[in-house]
């Protein structure tokens, strides 16, 4: 028979208040992950990187913590261990704010439902979503002592009449400018929390562009934590770096890391004995509220992530500026940096032209379609003819001026002659230009109109720059006219806008691809360096637009950039023909029409619409 002693202490122990446990601590005892969500379901173990973030989510010293990372490190699996320490442990009001309301009901479907589902000490503690009841729904949950609100970034009701303890922002750079008419999302968040002096805000995100990237911007404000992992050969202390990875002969089974002190070639199968031995260090002053943190793929334990992995996925990159910026963001936790696109030197342009092996006016074997950009001056013609192939390989093939005003007919008759005449290919085929695209956005907009509606069946458009972000590079057309006093109105030709800085940005990238192929620019080497003065003669500048940062193109002082306009019309041209023709088909059946099989007859590609015009020779 127990003891009055004993029984008194078994009742006591009810009001004993739990252990109290850091955030790793708690998910080493008490976390699982779900299969949903999960490469493996089953028992979580807190990775060494981990630990020094999770660890400073429940440090009261601390009221704010930056993540700056890359995929494959957990960091959704630490927001959810956050919550769930919450509504186990510590319950008060929390606010999770994902870039959109449809981010925030999926992540309440495949994280929060199935971490409630499967983590033992949480179960009974939530009730189930229910449309009938508010107080549980798929964006609100409630439990003993606290709430859960689940919003997008894109909403500003979410925001409003509500106090949070706990804010959560994931995917900050992922949210749209603003929310509503109300403001930063960030700042509407942060101020959610001012009652509470023991407030947390945790804020984490790949990042995307420089000068635009909230996270950048938030991780430099912190103190900027590295995660410090020793050399297996000399102990010096670094953290890992891009520049610091080596391998041999374009082989990526060859990577290694090299010690930044001792030289000594690491080898992957050391990762996970560097990890364990890291530490988390600041790089930079704080005040000990504020803590950021840095971390990249290259500690990651994912079988994908191997340096092997990394190195092979930065070879399958690096020729493609989009792809590029993917792999800086997404691997490297790193911003991009726009500049390192449009920091291209006309020298070094003419340096790689000397050592094309082309001619001027003769079309290499691999082009399978011929385009012209024309740009309209006061007194003359400028024009670039491209040749483009598979994967949007390109050649210059000729660059001229056609002196005259294009007021008159006898400067457009030049342009008729330029139109008419083939240009003889390497092998000994004639092709014909397929697109010509004039800028009708100068002094002689009439007379473009009028050249562009006479010769349309000949591929001749009309085009409009458009200095819009996001605008595609060739977009749908609207119609115009001359009435007799040479005026335009709305009604019968055609104009096509032309997404001119999504061009821009587009080709930028591909001039600094260092190997042929697809997306090269390849230029003829008698081209001459003033055509690339020219070419490289704007560059993106930050302007900010009702408080907001922008990026616009802007001339280099007084410096002529029509053989950069040239090239954007006629790549805008090209577009024009993924308009006409299948794209996915498009380059299988220009190498028909160009060399048809032997035995069969040259046929013309065949176009989405009846109308068709002669694209070759």
């Amino acid at each position: 028979m127990a003891s009055i002693e004993s029984v008194a202490c078994s009742a006591l122990g009810a009001f004993k208040p739990p252990e109290k446990l850091s955030l790793s601590e708690w998910a080493d005892r008490y976390a699982y992950l779900s299969v949903e969500s999960s490469a493996e379901g089953g028992r979580w173990r807190t990775l060494p990187y981990q630990k020094g973030i999770m660890d400073a989510i429940t440090d009261p010293k601390i009221e704010q913590i930056t993540l700056m990372k890359s995929a494959r490190v957990g960091y959704s699996k630490i927001l959810n261990h956050t919550i769930a320490f919450h509504i186990h442990q510590d319950p008060c009001p929390i606010m999770l704010v994902q870039p959109t309301i449809e981010d925030a009901q999926g992540y309440s479907k495949e994280e929060i439902a199935p971490m409630l589902r499967d983590t033992p000490c949480l179960r009974g503690l939530v009730s189930e979503a229910k449309a009938k009841d508010g107080a549980n729904t798929i964006l609100q949950k409630q439990f003993p002592g606290g709430t859960l609100s689940m919003v997008g970034a894109n909403s500003p009701r979410g925001f409003r009449r509500v106090s949070r303890r706990i804010v959560l922002f994931d995917e900050t750079d992922g949210y749209p400018q603003s929310a509503g008419a109300e403001g930063d999302q960030i700042k509407l968040g942060i101020r959610r929390t001012e009652y509470y002096w023991n407030r947390t805000i945790v804020a984490g995100s790949t990042p995307t562009i420089k000068d635009f990237s909230r996270i950048e911007k938030m991780f430099l404000q912190g103190d900027q934590r590295r995660y410090f992992v020793p050399c297996p050969d000399c102990g010096h202390m670094q953290y890992l770096k891009w520049t610091s990875m080596r391998w041999t002969d374009g082989d990526p089974s060859t990577a290694a890391y090299c010690c930044e002190a001792c030289g000594v070639m690491i080898p992957h199968a050391k990762k996970r004995w560097m990890v364990e031995r890291g530490e988390w260090r600041p790089t930079a002053p704080g005040n000990g509220k504020h803590v950021s943190f840095h971390i990249w793929a290259a500690y990651s334990y994912s079988p994908n992530a191997t340096w092997s992995n990394l190195v092979e996925e930065f070879l399958d990159a690096k020729n493609d500026a989009e792809q590029l910026k993917t792999f800086v963001n997404t691997v490297l936790g790193e911003v991009w940096e726009d500049e390192y696109a449009s920091k291209i030197g006309a020298e070094a342009l003419a340096e790689r032209a000397s050592q094309e092996d082309y001619e001027h006016l003769v079309v290499p074997s691999q082009v399978l379609a011929l385009t012209i950009g024309c740009d309209v001056q006061d007194d003359r013609l400028s024009l670039s003819v491209w040749g483009w192939g598979r994967d949007e390989e390109a050649w210059l093939i000729d660059r001229s001026k056609l002196y005259g005003d294009p007021a008159r007919a006898e400067v457009w008759q030049q342009l008729d002659e330029v139109m008419a005449k083939p240009f003889l290919t390497e092998d000994g085929l004639d092709m014909k230009i397929s697109i010509c695209a004039i800028d009708s956005g100068g002094h002689h907009t009439a007379e473009v109109y009028s050249y562009a509606r006479e010769r349309m069946a000949n591929g001749v458009i009309a085009i409009k720059g458009m200095s819009t972000k996001g605008k595609p590079p060739l977009g749908k057309p609207s119609k115009v006219d001359l009435n007799r006093k040479g005026q335009v109105v709305k009604k019968g030709a055609q104009v096509f806008p032309v997404g001119s800085d999504t061009v821009k940005s587009l080709l930028f990238g591909r001039l600094k691809h260092n190997e042929k192929g697809a997306g090269y620019l390849h230029f003829y080497p008698t081209v001459g360096t003033e055509y690339f003065e020219e070419l490289t003669a704007e560059k993106q500048v930050l302007r900010y637009k009702n408080g907001y940062p922008q990026r616009v193109w802007m001339k280099k002082s007084s410096a002529r950039n029509e053989a950069l306009d040239e090239l954007v019309y006629a790549y805008s041209a090209l577009h024009r023909l993924y308009q006409l023709y299948d794209r996915r088909t498009i380059w299988d059946q220009f190498e028909r029409a160009v060399r048809p099989i032997e035995g069969e007859p040259a046929a013309a590609p065949a176009r989405k619409s009846r109308k068709a015009f002669n694209v070759l020779g």
